[in-house]
């Protein structure tokens, strides 16, 4: 028996070839945002983090020189204000976390043009941030319970300003937070391996990308199959 995802489809408003890069013996759901600008998925309660859970995803910063403020990567808003905010540092010298009220900043070398995974666990008390599987940081800040207008990826899509440049993939949303040697032992791996084992928290996915496709698939259930 091996179990199968049952998800309904959340449109992406994209209008160029997403690109494939691999990280190790993983390939990452991965696009290249530069000229052509961030995106959005529509609003969903499995995008919302704000009953806590866990959001994983990859990037590769492709900037050098300062652009003046820290690019966003995922941005929940709507018209109240920011839910959640996570941006890389404009040195890329490290992540930022922010709500509606508050932000908080988690020191880590972002540098080297390679594809690092993170992972933010949200808890009753606050925020865990991983790494490529290390803790860079704890916070007590939680994403603000908020109305979504949607999830912006890679900036809002004002002008010109605000945007990420690099690569950003592989977005994984769970609605529980997740064990440390999960993250550690299943960041290079599907989900669902139907070869191998698969995610011990599977049961607990929300939401992943498929970038390929343009899609935010939105699990229903997880079930067996024959």
């Amino acid at each position: 028996m091996i179990k199968s995802i049952t998800v309904a489809c959340a449109a992406l408003t994209l209008a160029f070839a997403p690109v494939q890069l691999v990280a190790q013996e993983y390939t990452p759901d991965i696009i290249e945002l530069g000229e052509t600008g961030p995106f959005a998925f529509e609003p969903a309660p499995q995008l919302d983090l704000s009953a806590g859970g866990a959001v994983e995803f990859w990037i590769a910063p492709a900037w050098s020189a300062d652009p003046g403020y820290d690019p966003p990567v995922l941005l929940n808003i709507g018209p109240e204000g920011i839910s959640y905010l996570v941006s890389v540092m404009r040195d890329r010298d490290g992540l930022v976390f922010a709500n509606d009220d508050d932000e908080d900043v988690f020191l880590v070398d972002l540098t080297d043009g390679n594809l690092h995974h993170v992972a933010i666990n949200v808890m009753d008390d606050g925020l865990e941030v991983y790494v490529d599987g290390t803790v860079v940081g704890t916070s007590d800040l939680r994403p603000s319970s908020l109305p979504s207008s949607g999830l912006y990826v890679g900036g809002l899509g004002i002008e010109n300003s605000g945007r990420f440049e690099g690569a950003i993939g592989q977005l994984r949303f769970w609605n529980e937070p997740l064990y440390e040697e999960d993250i550690v032992a299943y960041r290079m791996r599907d989900v669902l391996d139907a070869q191998g084992e698969d995610h011990p928290d599977a049961a607990n996915l929300a939401a992943m990308s498929d970038l390929t496709t343009g899609q935010m698939l939105l699990v229903d259930s997880i079930g067996e199959v024959e």
